[in-house]
Formats: C-alpha cells, structure tokens, sequence
C-alpha cells in the first residue's frame, strides 16, 4: 500500500471510531477482535482497486455500519445491506453518503432486484456464520453482482481451534449464543431468521474454499488470523511468548479466531 493510501487507511479508521465513540460495546469489544482482518481488508481493497467514486463496495450484512462507513471515507461509493434497521446506522449513512438496502439473507436470492454486474467490491464480513439457510444461494447471488474480475472479501470464525476443541470436553457451548438462545427461544419464524443473535454454524477452511469456488469464484487468498478471546489472558500469552511451537502455531488455525479468505470472479 503505498505511503499516502496508508495514511488516509488511517484517518480513515481514526475518524471511525471518533464517530462511534459512544458505542461501548464497538469500541471496547468488537473492533479490538476484528481490527486484524479489517486492517487487511482495507489493505487488499485499496491495493487492487485504488480508491475512486466510480468503484463500488457492496458491505453485506453491515450492521452497525462501521465497514461502510469506513470505506466511503476512503473514496469508494458504498452499499449497505442488513435485515435489521438501526436508527443509529441511519445517521451515520445519511451523513456519509451510502446507500442502504434492505435484505433478508436466508431467502434463495436476496439481491434479485440489484442489477448484476453491479459491484467491484463485495464485503461479507463475520455474517455467513448467522446463515439460518444453505449459504450458497447466497454466494450464487453476491456472485452474480459482482463485475468480472470484482473482488470478494468473506470473513468468519473459525471453529477448528484448540479452545473449541477444549470447550467441547468440558461440554460447553461451542457457538456464539447459543444459551442465549436455549434460554430465552424465539418462537417466531420471522425473528429467528432476521434476529442476527447466534451462530447457526460455523465452518472450516475446506467448507468455505468449496463454497466460495462452488459459487463460480476463484480463491485468491486464505488465510487464518486473530486470536480468540481466551488467548487475551496475560498468564497465557506469557506461555505463548516462551514457547517456539505455540509461536509458530499462532500464524496458524490452531488458535486464530478467524478465516480471511478473498475471492475473484473470472474476468
């Protein structure tokens, strides 16, 4: 990336969280966890499609609107799509210029009334893991939107980590949620594939490589990054910091939180 593009990735992300200061839960939970891979989302964007009006970011699943946001402050036109409406995420789009659509990800194809061949960019970040459905008549759809030659970035957890695989012998919950869920069920159809409060499922490298190239995409990059909650603890990242093996494992699945895979369509 070159020196004054960094620069502006980093005003970028300044002027971000200056604008959702107010939310405790963002800034003190969520973007500490996500920032690896929305470093490098930005990164891999804006070296492969430099910033300019004319180029398109589709953000899917955008929630509170922080990646969009993000995005339109580099340049890019931007939008959003969720099936939850946020008054905040209002404001902030109204501000900045990006367009919101709602969406409804569990249907067969929930952009049938976007244009095909309408996107450079599409960014699907931490949402398949919240998929009710088979998620390839999602993958079918965002590939049909994206520009020969348009660009892919899916992010999701990972769930093949030795924490997972330690919460399993204790039988304790594996995804995120879940006892939220048992303990208070949500009866209604209609909330439970619109209410983005659990994991559904999560999936391994393999499954989503399958299911990216089975969606007419060509993986470009994959990668695992992150670390989960857990490995925050000081008395084990002093273990970690020690050893040579467990160093040379944390650029590895066994314990990154998170899959970074980006994906091209075919010219």
């Amino acid at each position: 990336m070159a020196q004054a593009v960094k620069v502006e990735a980093e005003h970028a992300i300044a002027s971000m969280l200056h604008e959702y200061r107010y939310n405790s839960w963002m800034i003190n939970e969520h973007w500490p966890l996500n920032e690896p891979h929305v470093r490098l989302m930005i990164d891999d964007v804006v070296t492969r499609f430099p910033p300019h009006p004319g180029l398109h970011v589709l953000d899917v699943g955008c929630f509170n609107g922080y990646i969009s946001f993000l995005f339109r402050l580099l340049g890019y036109s931007v939008t959003g799509t969720d099936a939850c409406e946020l008054a905040d995420r209002r404001e902030v789009f109204d501000k900045a210029g990006i367009k919101f659509v709602h969406s409804n990800l569990n249907e067969l194809r929930p952009f049938k009334n976007l244009a095909s061949n309408s996107f450079d960019i599409v960014i699907i970040a931490q949402v398949i893991e919240h998929i009710l459905n088979h998620p390839l008549g999602l993958m079918l759809d965002l590939a049909r939107l994206m520009r020969p030659g348009g660009l892919m970035i899916l992010t999701t957890p990972n769930p093949a980590t030795v924490m997972a695989a330690v919460r399993s012998l204790r039988g304790k919950s594996l995804l995120w949620g879940t006892r939220d869920f048992i303990d208070e069920p949500k009866i209604d159809d209609e909330q439970v594939i619109t209410k983005a409060d659990i994991h559904y499922r999560e999936y391994t490298h393999e499954e989503l490589y399958h299911l990216i190239t089975n969606a007419g995409l060509r993986v470009e990059k994959s990668l695992y990054l992150g670390l989960g909650s857990s490995l925050s603890q000081p008395a084990l990242k002093r273990v970690i910091k020690k050893s040579r093996l467990s160093q040379s494992l944390m650029s590895k699945r066994l314990f990154a939180s998170n899959h970074y895979f980006l994906a091209r369509k075919p010219d």
